[in-house]
């Protein structure tokens, strides 16, 4: 009897795996499927990435080096060709030696421009918007309106900012183009006691203290 009662359990579990598999069949192997090619493309990209990557840099290896041949023209025409989102932090990289180039070569208000458009360009970082700020009021630094310039270097003034040694300094040559030598003096004194500023740029500031004192 109890043999009986085994087998028709059996029997049971049997059908019911089957009405299981009849029902749910086609979606457990969808999903094997999905797993297997969600796995094989996340390896197909990280292969893709990286030959992207070493492209990216021979790229960019090769656009400087004819930069620095004095082949100023090719250069700035092979690093416009970075600019793809695609591109990352090269598109970046390559709007600032473009922009470099320009200034150069002697177009100032092409570079400018360039600096600009790269400090208003939300898709690229804010170290590299950042930095193109501070190129573009050191290159009117002489020539446009003191507080337009100093609109534009204020919120790369604050004390936690990364720039803001650089920041501090250029406002402070602004101070003094204005006449205001006390203003000047407060900010170059900022950068001499901040020991998180590169010491280049202190050692500046304290050369600059000693002859406003002197």
């Amino acid at each position: 009897m109890a043999d009986l009662f085994r087998e028709v359990e059996e029997d049971l579990r049997r059908e019911n795996l089957e009405k299981l598999w009849k029902k749910y069949g086609k979606l457990v192997i969808a999903l094997s499927v999905a797993v297997v090619l969600a796995v094989g493309g996340v390896q197909a990209w990280r292969v893709y990435d990286q030959k992207r990557q070493e492209e990216l840099s021979d790229r960019f290896a090769a656009a400087l080096a004819e930069a620095q041949g004095g082949g100023a023209a090719a250069a700035i025409a092979a690093l416009s060709e970075f600019g793809s989102p695609s591109d990352g932090g090269y598109a970046g990289l390559a709007a600032l030696e473009r922009a470099r180039l320009l200034a150069e070569s002697g177009d100032r208000d092409g570079a400018v421009a360039l600096w600009d458009r790269i400090a208003a360009d939300s898709a690229l970082g804010p170290g590299f918007r950042d930095i193109a700020v501070l190129l573009s009021v050191l290159h009117q630094i002489d020539t446009a309106d003191p507080e337009v310039l100093r609109a534009r270097l204020e919120p790369l003034a604050g004390d936690a900012k990364a720039f803001r040694g650089s920041a501090w300094e250029l406002m402070a040559v602004l101070a003094l183009r204005a006449g205001d030598k006390a203003g000047a003096t407060e900010l170059y004194t900022k950068i001499s006691d901040d020991r998180e500023i590169p010491a280049g740029l202190r050692a500046r500031a304290a050369q600059m203290l000693a002859a406003l004192k002197g």
